[in-house]
């Protein structure tokens, strides 16, 4: 999933912090944090040249969108066409439009709100992926990609993303789609003192619909994500030779956060050179300048976990942080 602002809102940003650029994991203004697409694959029992509205189910599109520095409602729109390298939707390219909607603000909202629509098995559709399979310099081999674009609007701010969902044939007859992956929660990690255990659950949501966890001041937590049994699928993908090949899933976590550091903005991947699994949980210390803080804030996390096939999921947590 990309993201692309407009120039405008580049340079307003860039004004206001008089040169100072955001963190990329430090979330302050409008901002798309992923996309999820149910199901991410669909797997035909056809040439992809050949495929039928029937092959095709209804796909279900979803975006995560902050917003935290303003209150007001925000208008979206979807649509689906074959990739594109600058990441849009032309009009002379066919698209499929998928839907034009509008949500309440969503940190203020009284209950979780969703950007979401469905892409329906249409003859539009279907011409996108026929020129999708065209397109493609392997025609269609192993599977194509579909761009979803994405906009949000916003009174002054515009905000464009893009991900890819994939249509592949059942080559090699065992091949599965790809399902999204999953977690059971997070695990906090943290220094224990008298009061407080060193490891604690996380609660899932939103800081208007949890009791958030509290943190000190300048504190550093780091937040495990608990993977469930088999949430790191094994797939095979064919080979040039008419055989195929067997993989296992690498699982990546992103972190964000209105207030505070990461450590790092992305965790897990591939293993190393020696064969060691990398890190999956996010360090993350809380704001410690009295400004910030006064006498406590709620700072709103974003968790997007991703497979390495397009597969990805969200969840939002909340720390109060006390000086």
């Amino acid at each position: 999933m990309v993201t692309r602002r407009t120039l405008a809102g580049v340079l307003a940003a860039w004004s206001a912090a008089c040169g100072d650029f955001e963190s990329p994991d430090t979330v302050i203004d409008m901002r798309v944090l992923g996309m999820t697409i149910e199901p991410p694959e669909v797997v035909v029992d056809a040439n992809l040249d050949e495929v039928s509205l029937a092959d095709i189910p209804d796909i279900r599109i979803c975006a995560l969108v902050a917003d935290p520095a303003d209150s007001r409602p925000l208008s979206y729109s979807m649509r689906a066409c074959p990739p594109q390298s600058d990441l849009r939707c032309r009009e002379s390219r066919a698209i499929a439009d998928i839907v034009t909607a509008q949500i309440e603000d969503p940190e203020e909202a009284g209950a979780p709100v969703s950007m979401c629509g469905t892409l329906e098995p249409t003859g539009d559709l279907l011409l996108v992926v026929m020129e999708s399979v065209s397109l493609d310099d392997l025609a269609g081999f192993g599977g194509v990609g579909v761009q979803i674009e994405l906009r949000v609007d916003a009174p002054g701010a515009t905000e464009f993303a893009s991900k890819e969902m994939r249509f592949s044939p059942r080559v090699p007859h065992e091949r599965v789609p790809n399902t999204n992956p999953t977690l059971d929660g997070l695990v906090g990690l943290r220094e224990a003192n008298g009061q407080r255990n060193r490891d604690f659950e996380v609660p899932i949501g939103r800081c208007a619909d949890i009791e958030p966890f509290t943190a000190l001041a300048g504190e550093k937590i780091s937040l495990l994500p608990a993977e469930p049994d088999g949430v790191r699928e094994d797939y095979v993908v064919p080979t040039f030779d008419g055989a195929s090949r067997g993989f296992t899933e690498n699982l990546t976590y992103s972190w964000f956060a209105t207030e505070g550091s990461w450590r790092t903005l992305r965790t897990g991947g591939r293993r190393d050179l020696a064969g060691n699994e990398p890190r999956i949980d996010g360090g993350w210390t809380a704001p410690r300048k009295p400004d910030v803080v006064g006498d406590g804030i709620d700072v709103p996390f974003w968790i997007v976990q991703r497979d390495e096939r397009g597969g990805l999921a969200w969840y939002e947590t909340c720390a109060r942080v006390i000086p």
